[in-house]
């Protein structure tokens, strides 16, 4: 099998190899990660916050308030958790929306609320962070319909936690998360409700966007890096997780669009988008032939590749300097979008 045409994004980058010398190998995959859900949400979010704890702004500068969010004619609840920048004035801000990663079966809003927090401080942003249901318990669609009515249940209480509309908001996640928001998005285009209320753009961190089962004839030259095994320094997502996780969130109809957002027929009149995409990820080359496709398609992009690490190295490694990339390229590109993409 022929190298993917992206394999040089794959050479290691040096500072990452010298600290992965002093760390233990990082713990596999477990077998049945929907099972393992709560020890690894609470592992993780605990090494997260243990990292970010030297940079965290002052309680002071914040206000982080959980909200209820009914859903299924009010007989589910999911939560949507609010951090709005305090100001004394009674300001109001731009919006943040962001759906967690975790391969659609665990991840939680715990991993993601340390970052969110120091952007929401740093740029003067709301954000909301939303805790979908997950599989295998609550399949596609379950996952993507609860980010987009909790999207709505936001935009209609956004005055709540002093956001205004008008200053703009942006969808973004990361992993499963950057899936859900790229499918959101195509919905969102044709849904009535958002006609006067569409995004100001959409940020994809280390995007999965295709069900491997459902990889187009024509795009298989491209799409190698899920074979990629050289210089590979993380057992945590491997091949077999990959599979699973899609047999999990799916079980069937692979190449629905709306679960392999790449596969949408039509990618015109999207939101502009910054993606970031990492050197050493299995999803690699499907967040470069992504954005490839939408540039095509008209929709403004910025593509962010970092060469030599792995997928969602910067949650625990942002001290490095090519995770301090990854953090200021995120905060610009946000800028950007709520600025109105220009240049």
């Amino acid at each position: 099998m022929a190298d993917s045409p992206y394999a040089y994004y794959g050479t290691i980058d040096p500072e990452y190899e010298a600290l992965l010398a002093t760390m233990p190998p990082p713990p596999g995959a477990p077998d049945d990660p929907a099972t393992s859900r709560e020890p690894m949400n609470r592992e993780f979010s605990k090494a997260i916050h243990e990292s970010f704890k030297d940079r965290m702004p002052d309680p002071s500068t914040y206000t982080i308030a959980d909200h209820s969010v009914p859903l299924d004619n009010g007989t589910v609840q999911i939560l949507v958790r609010t951090i709005t920048p305090t100001a004394a004035d009674g300001r109001t801000f731009p919006l943040l929306y962001y759906i967690h990663g975790g391969g659609f079966i665990v991840g939680t809003i715990e991993i993601n609320q340390p970052l969110a927090t120091t952007v929401a401080v740093d740029l003067q942003i709301a954000v909301a962070l939303v805790e979908y249901r997950l599989a295998p318990e609550h399949p596609h669609p379950i996952p993507l319909m609860d980010c987009v009515e909790a999207l709505k249940w936001t935009l209609n209480n956004a005055s709540s936690f002093r956001v205004d509309i008008s200053k703009g908001y942006v969808i973004a996640g990361d992993s499963a998360g950057a899936s859900l928001t790229a499918s959101a998005v195509h919905l969102i285009r044709d849904d009535p409700f958002f006609h006067a209320k569409q995004p100001s753009g959409q940020i994809l961190h280390i995007p999965c966007l295709l069900d491997p089962r459902a990889y187009p004839e024509e795009y298989k030259p491209v799409l190698r890096s899920l074979d990629m095994t050289k210089n590979m320094p993380t057992a945590g997502l491997g091949k077999k997780f990959i599979h699973d996780m899609y047999e999990k969130y799916l079980k069937n109809s692979p190449e629905d669009p709306t679960a392999s957002p790449l596969l949408f027929p039509s990618h015109a009149n999207l939101p502009p988008v910054v993606l970031q995409v990492c050197g050493l990820d299995l999803f690699r080359d499907e967040g470069i032939l992504y954005e490839k496709l939408l540039k095509e398609a008209g929709v403004k992009t910025r593509l962010h590749v970092y060469q030599g690490v792995p997928h969602g190295f910067y949650f625990v490694y942002h001290q490095l300097a090519v995770g301090k990339k990854f953090e200021k390229d995120y905060k610009d590109g946000l800028l950007w979008l709520l600025g109105g993409a220009q240049s």
